[in-house]
């Protein structure tokens, strides 16, 4: 990829380092990832790129409420434009802007689903950089991604200040952070995030499937009605044996306050992937993920683990295309959980695979409450069991413009939701073309 004529291959490193910490370990071998912005590879003037890239999806949901009795089904249609701008007139000194519109049109929605079609222009990224600030440090101000390579701890863009020091396969970062300090949405108003981080994290980055990152983050939350402020401490290690074997930890504790109370909470992220010999190259995944949980608030503490609020839990193992590996359905936060995840896949070309994923959930203590889920019902808190899911995630890409993913999910509700539930469903059909 080419961000800018001049950029040495040494300072398009820093560059991208920046911006990516480690998150190749999530991305294609060759291709692209849906949610990764557009190259700037067409040169429109001196020392100034562009790119861009048209990305749609096809979504259908029913009984998210886990009753069929009602009609809260939704079929949609999910446009997204994106265009990025790099303009570098030196190996010291890079602008960037990356620009998005994207919205929802309803095709078909149930009686009892109030939502309605809208459309928005964002200003997704913008910032100055400075790969060589001075020696091995590079700074980089504005609106940037941050990206893990798992996205367990985050992957989201946000306004920040961020500087990093990097040599050889060695790095440290530091930022200071606000969600939407600015409107990002050029059309509605913005909703007030008043979310604040303060983020340090190093380790090494040796390849893209050999790294290891320890991670450093303080949350500040300054809406009086939620009050919380964790702190995150915690590790992450991606790595491969040979060619085929792939493995990943994630651990973090957390400490600080919410609402009045101590937080202190574990959660545990991991697993591996095999695959093996034969024409189709098959494969098998095994995950384990727990976070903490705490059914005695009135002692003071706070036990329930949460995630940062920057993550997205998407990653893929030997397929072509990144999945929620926590369930496409339900799409939980790893809070007051056990998920246990069971996956089998074919890649019969470089360009085509299909996994089958199995996620199994139980609660740690049992609890009316769920942390975050797309589920539109609670749990009853009378037993642990919340359920099952089942994705099936099939994805091509004919060359290296075009992709296409189809996810079919069920879940299959447990003993821990009331009156006889019903599963819910999804159905999504994505496509993505870079030009």
């Amino acid at each position: 990829m080419r961000l800018c004529g001049p950029l040495s291959c040494g300072s398009l490193l820093l560059s991208v380092s920046l911006s990516v910490i480690a998150a190749s370990a999530g991305n294609d071998e060759s291709g692209f990832e849906f949610e990764a912005p557009p190259e700037a590879r067409h040169q429109i003037g001196d020392n100034l790129w562009f790119g861009a890239d048209v990305v749609g999806a096809i979504k259908y949901t029913d009984d998210l409420n886990l009753d069929s009795g009602s009609d809260d089904h939704l079929l949609l249609f999910e446009p997204e434009v994106r265009a990025v701008l790099s303009y570098a007139p030196s190996s010291r000194f890079l602008a960037y802007t990356e620009l998005q519109f994207d919205g929802r049109a309803f095709l078909s929605k149930g009686a009892d689903n109030d939502d309605k079609s809208e459309g928005h222009l964002r200003i997704e990224q913008i910032y100055l950089e400075f790969p060589r600030l001075y020696e091995d440090l590079g700074l980089r101000i504005g609106r940037q991604r941050f990206k893990d390579g798992r996205a367990w701890w985050f992957d989201e863009k946000i306004d920040a200040v961020r500087a990093e020091w990097r040599r050889g396969k060695w790095f440290v970062a530091a930022a200071a952070a606000r969600e939407k300090m600015y409107a990002d949405d050029l059309v509605h108003d913005d909703t007030d995030e008043k979310v604040e981080f303060y983020i340090l994290n190093g380790g090494f980055a040796k390849e893209k499937r050999d790294q290891a990152s320890l991670f450093l983050i303080k949350k500040k939350d300054l809406e009086t009605s939620r009050h919380e402020d964790p702190v995150f401490i915690g590790f992450q290690r991606i790595g491969e044996i040979g060619s085929d074997v792939r493995y990943w930890v994630n651990a973090a504790a957390v400490r600080g306050h919410a609402r009045g109370r101590k937080l202190r909470a574990y959660g545990v992220d991991s697993g591996f992937s095999i695959r093996f010999d034969g024409d189709w190259r098959p494969f098998v995944s095994i995950g384990l993920a727990y976070g903490s949980g705490d059914d005695r608030l009135s002692d003071g503490e706070d036990g329930n683990f949460r995630q940062t609020g920057l993550q997205d839990n998407e990653g893929r193992t030997f397929g072509i295309t990144s999945y929620n590996y926590y369930g496409e359905v339900v799409d939980l936060d790893l809070s007051n959980l056990w998920i246990g995840t069971l996956g089998i896949g074919i890649k019969p070309d470089k360009n085509t695979s299909a996994e089958l994923v199995y996620h199994h959930y139980r609660q740690v203590d049992r609890d009316d409450d769920l942390f975050k889920s797309d589920l539109e019902v609670d749990p009853n808190g009378d037993h642990k069991h919340l359920g099952q899911e089942i994705d099936l995630v099939i994805a091509h890409r004919p060359n290296d413009k075009v992709k296409l993913s189809l996810t079919l999910g069920a879940f299959l509700p447990g003993d821990a939701f009331d009156n006889d539930p019903d599963p819910a469903l999804l159905a999504k059909l994505k496509f993505a073309y870079r030009f």
